[in-house]
């Protein structure tokens, strides 16, 4: 969450006319002044830039964004963007951060209250049209969905971008920690191996943005700020809950789960992203955006899975131009024929078209693990469940492995399960989250998972190898990928083993839009770990059995769904 687009591109946004009927917007000029602002757990610092018009103060508009960020990258960065429109900008130090009080909650319930009061505070002032707009990026789009599920009454319409809106997503998938991650896709650069997963918040957050005396020397509340932000808070809590290396889903994460909160929003909300972050990840903005029940007016703008952490391109920018005229100023404009959903195609070339209008109808295309040639290799995935009997396909459990080096040895593979798909007779496009259900037989009370699903080009099976792009090994690449500890395969809140032998679960790759291309192929791995991605967990019950090695099913249990765009779609249809 520290990369550097939050500094420029996260924060940029744009807005337009006051309510006033304002000359052109050329006749507005900036003031900037700060404030205090009360709050139940601490004063928070907000710079606020105001339009003016004749030298006196405009009633306006609001643009907030409240931000723990703004000690180390500055504050109204984008002024110029917003204040020639006749809208105010403010930006706010989250509780306990920069220069304002407080204990920093990395997420909790005093960053919801806070940014509450801190928008009822905005909505009183004599400068206030009463409407306020939240916007920003990275952690910066998550205090706008927290200040979303607080009920702020004068909260008026959300833009978050590549936010969070369950915390335990950025650090766990499945109850299995973040790390790194393998993207070398081109859009960071190609000899990039890692990007940031979160593995250095909250320690990051707690001691270093949360642990930093407010610099306003001298002002109103200062040493009340100072006292307050600099005295002992939750820091051990917070690292004890987000590095666990089994992270039980109890009080903590639900206090900090603003997706289950989501449908009780009712403002406009214009939820923003790309399908390839892997910092924030696309499955937390993605859940929001399905849980926005009761919104008055939602959608949807995501990005191309080649683009990381960050914001769509294409129409994105000017859109949340006129979301904001539209809602803080009643602007009439384009908004209200907005497409539900705006989404940027992929494919293993590259990125692709934006599609628009309504969410995508899909159906759940089953292909079936088993013992059949395909492509001359025998372990297939085929769109009938297989009619004789199969010993399986067995693979050692050695607590390490990489996606890169499985699909490297894909064919070979030895310590995962690997399936391919005859060759594709059509372009087939998904839109959602992949399920692989895995039957496995193994000698231990619990073991970990590690899918990937893959774009298989027609290269790999001539044997040349072709790397059109830095993240391609022998012409495979992984579209999506999930994680998941046995243990949490029917409930994040409590650990459940289960007996050695033979036993099911359904891991959900994280979403995506994708299409694979005719003549490619679709490839299933299954793997113990992804070490680039997530740490291994070693093996922990002496009193069960050790189990070197575990049996994947191949009789028609372990399947691939993929929710393929199309109504009515048939599995054979496609091959």
């Amino acid at each position: 969450m520290r990369s550097p687009w939050r500094i420029a591109a996260l924060l940029a946004a744009a807005v337009s006319a006051s309510l006033l009927a304002a000359p052109s917007t050329a006749a507005y000029t900036t003031t900037t002044k700060t404030y205090i602002v009360p709050t139940r757990h601490g004063h928070l610092y907000i710079e606020v830039a105001h339009p003016t018009l004749n030298g006196k103060l405009i009633r306006a508009g609001s643009v907030l964004t409240y931000s723990p960020y703004n000690a180390a990258f500055g504050r109204l960065g984008d002024t110029s963007s917003w204040v020639p429109h006749g809208l105010a900008r403010i930006s706010a130090d989250v509780v306990g951060t920069g220069n304002s009080g407080g204990c920093y909650d990395y997420g909790g319930k005093r960053e919801k209250e806070t940014a509450y009061d801190l928008i009822e505070w905005i909505a009183k002032q004599p400068w206030s049209n009463t409407k306020v707009g939240m916007i920003g990026g990275s952690y910066d789009g998550t205090t706008a969905i927290a200040a979303a599920v607080s009920g702020a009454p004068h909260l008026t319409t959300i833009i978050p971008e590549a936010a969070i809106s369950r915390w335990y997503d950025y650090a766990y998938s499945g109850g299995i920690r973040y790390t790194f991650n393998n993207e070398r896709m081109g859009h960071e650069n190609p000899g990039l191996v890692i990007d940031e997963q979160g593995f250095d918040t909250p320690l990051g957050f707690d001691f270093g943005f949360g642990n930093t005396p407010p610099q306003d020397v001298g002002g109103e509340h200062w040493a009340e700020r100072v006292q307050s932000s600099m005295a002992p808070c939750d820091e051990a809590e917070h690292v004890e809950k987000g590095y666990a290396i089994n992270p039980d889903y109890d009080k903590f994460w639900l206090e900090r789960d603003y997706a289950k909160d989501a449908g009780k929003i009712k403002i406009p909300v214009l939820v923003a992203y790309n399908w390839g972050d892997w910092n924030v990840k696309q499955e937390t903005s993605y859940r929001f955006w399905q849980n926005l029940k009761s919104s008055r007016f939602r959608r949807l703008a995501v990005g191309t899975r080649w683009e990381g952490h960050g914001t769509p391109k294409g129409d994105y920018p000017e859109l949340r131009v006129e979301w904001m005229r539209h809602f803080l100023q009643g602007a009439k404009n384009s908004v209200p024929k907005t497409p539900e959903v705006i989404s940027q195609t992929s494919d293993s070339k590259g990125k692709g078209a934006f599609v628009k209008g309504r969410v995508p109808q899909v159906t759940d295309v089953a292909l079936y693990a088993q013992k059949a040639t395909v492509n001359g290799f025998g372990q297939a995935l085929l769109p009938s469940k297989p009619r004789g009997e199969s010993d399986g396909v067995t693979y050692a459990l050695t607590g390490t492995g990489t996606e890169s080096g499985g699909l490297a040895s894909a064919r070979q593979l030895t310590n995962g399960a690997w399936f391919e798909s005859p060759k594709l007779k059509r372009d087939v496009r998904i839109f959602g989250s992949p399920k692989v259900k895995i039957w496995s037989e193994v000698q231990r009370s619990w073991v970990t998972y590690a899918v990937s699903v893959v774009d298989i080009d027609p290269a790999f099976y001539s044997g040349d190898g072709a790397q059109r792009r830095p993240s391609e090994t022998n012409a495979l690449l992984g579209v999506t990928r999930g994680w998941l500890d046995s243990r949490y395969r029917n409930t994040l809140a409590k650990r459940q083993p289960w007996k050695a032998g033979e036993n099911g679960l359904t891991l959900v790759a994280k979403p995506q839009d994708y299409i694979f291309r005719k003549g490619h192929a679709i490839g299933l791995m299954i793997m113990e770990t992804h070490e680039e991605w997530v740490v291994p967990k070693a093996y922990d019950d002496p009193a069960a059995g050790q189990g070197e090695s575990l049996t994947v099913d191949t009789n028609g249990k372990t399947v691939l769904q993929l929710p393929v765009v199309g109504t009515r779609v048939s599995a054979k249809s496609l091959f």
